[in-house]
């Protein structure tokens, strides 16, 4: 039929009007399915752009996350038993520092802040170092003389590379918020353009309706009211009603421009909430529970004197305690497992310090099905142990409490401990809360964990009497399973 029009040619002037009106549709479809198509191009450079940014950021922090994980203890516990004489370390573990010096310079070409370049140069540099002392090591004569250069030379430059690479995971952190900021600020610029330029169009083409026919008025209103709902976020809707084919062609070219305006915001929304949780599980993975060493130390110790009963009883709570750390896989559990896994660091621990340490869970059932980011309240407890409790002679205490004030779980972690003044718990809370990793790493970890997850809300507290006691509030909003 349309054939046929063509050929009849300047016979019916409606159907040149048809024609023309064919055209100009063409045209202003060509116009808009362009604008978006460049919208959309912009959007997808930009967002491949600062994601391969991203990803170099995150998977050098991975690294070095994995490599500060291992390294100091493993390095620190071979040369105690090559020290000792071990039977099976009879040579200087060499090879790790040939694999710590490779893995630095994996990281020296893909790391782009100069701070962080001065940093791997001088871990390239302490570990050149340390593979001289610890020849020299081997080349000492006597156990004293070996125990003394293991603790004033190897012990102190492992201690310097790991702080090095702290400071480094924490500087790439940075550079990890500040690429997810400006990605915010770009989506955002892109988002209200297309939309700006979205309305310029609907509005030339309201424009041109109005010189139409009134056969055109009709699917015109109908297109108008599906494009106001694709602005309203209504992006499936039923076709319009004509035999027109220009406008069944255009109305089919809206459809096909939601569709890709949804599948774009979609993917924006999955794309933060990756960056989120790539986030969080980063930071979780920071809490390394390094007390293995000197719980795996104790059970041979106990063995070796014949105390079966506590070697099997700790031997229990660690297994426990690692159980409910991997929770199958789950970032957040709930306060009852929780509490479990602090239960098993806790009769740990007791057992290592015989009678010195004492502890007390007082925390209602009815609570427990409230969840929390795992490892939340073990760092809390180890802080009050190693730098309360420790510094203090006489018998220690710790006690964890919980209630719910004002629709919110407060959980309190007491100790009697050296305490701190009022001048110390100002810069405590100034240095958990702040964007840079000074001290205090397991406090500043579990806090932006909890305002990860919970966003609003949440955090810790702090109380104190200098020489008497010291406590830890960790707040967080009623979220069950």
């Amino acid at each position: 039929m349309l054939e046929k029009i063509r050929r009849e040619g300047t016979k019916n002037k409606r159907t040149d009007k048809r024609m023309a009106f064919k055209e100009q549709l063409d045209r202003w479809s060509f116009s808009i399915l362009f604008v978006f198509s460049v919208m959309i191009a912009i959007l997808l450079i930009i967002m491949m752009f600062f994601n391969h940014e991203y990803h170099a950021s995150l998977q050098n922090a991975n690294v070095a996350a994995e490599f500060n994980n291992e390294f100091k203890n493993k390095l620190d516990l071979e040369m105690y038993y090559y020290v000792v004489g071990a039977r099976d370390y009879q040579t200087l573990p060499q090879s790790d520092i040939v694999q710590a010096s490779e893995i630095v310079a994996r990281l020296q070409e893909t790391t782009t802040d100069s701070m962080n370049q001065w940093r791997l140069q001088s871990m390239l540099n302490l570990l050149n170092r340390l593979d001289e002392v610890m020849i020299e090591l081997s080349e000492t004569l006597g156990y004293d003389d070996r125990m003394i250069s293991l603790e004033n030379n190897i012990y102190i430059i492992t201690g310097l590379i790991e702080t090095y690479m702290n400071d480094y995971i924490s500087e790439e952190l940075q550079v990890l918020a500040n690429i997810q900021k400006v990605i915010q600020q770009r989506t955002f610029w892109v988002v209200g353009l297309s939309i700006l330029t979205y309305f310029i169009v609907l509005y030339a083409l309201a424009s041109s309706a109005v010189r139409f026919t009134s056969r055109m008025v009709s699917p015109i209103k109908q297109l108008i009211h599906k494009t106001q709902q694709v602005g309203l976020g209504e992006f499936s809707s039923a076709p319009i009603h004509t035999d027109n084919v220009e406008f069944i062609e255009l109305d089919q070219g809206v459809d096909v421009m939601s569709q890709q305006l949804e599948q774009l915001m979609l993917d924006m929304t999955e794309e933060q909430e990756l960056l989120r949780k790539t986030e969080f599980e980063l930071l979780q993975a920071q809490i390394n529970p390094h007390f293995l060493y000197n719980t795996l130390d104790s059970i041979i110790w106990l063995a070796e004197s014949e105390q079966s009963e506590l070697v099997v009883q700790m031997v229990s709570s660690l297994g426990a305690f690692f159980r409910t750390s991997l929770s199958n896989g789950k970032d957040v559990i709930n306060l009852e497992t929780e509490m479990k896994q602090v239960e098993s660091y806790l009769e740990i621990q007791k057992i290592r310090y015989n009678d010195v340490l004492e502890y007390s869970i007082e925390l209602d059932s009815s609570l427990y099905s409230y969840q929390i980011p795992k490892l939340s309240l073990q760092p809390l407890v180890e802080n009050a142990l190693y730098h309360g409790i420790k510094l203090k002679r006489g018998k220690g205490k710790i006690r964890l409490s919980g209630e719910i004030e004002d629709e919110q779980i407060v959980i309190r972690v007491w100790d009697n401990g050296v305490g701190m003044s009022q001048r110390q718990l100002k810069d405590l809370s100034r240095n958990v809360n702040s964007e840079k990793r000074l001290t205090q790493l397991g406090l500043m970890n579990v806090q932006q964990r909890l305002r990860l997850y919970f966003v609003q809300g949440s955090g810790l507290s702090f109380n104190s009497v200098e020489g008497e006691w010291f406590e830890v509030q960790v707040r967080f909003p009623k979220i069950s399973h």
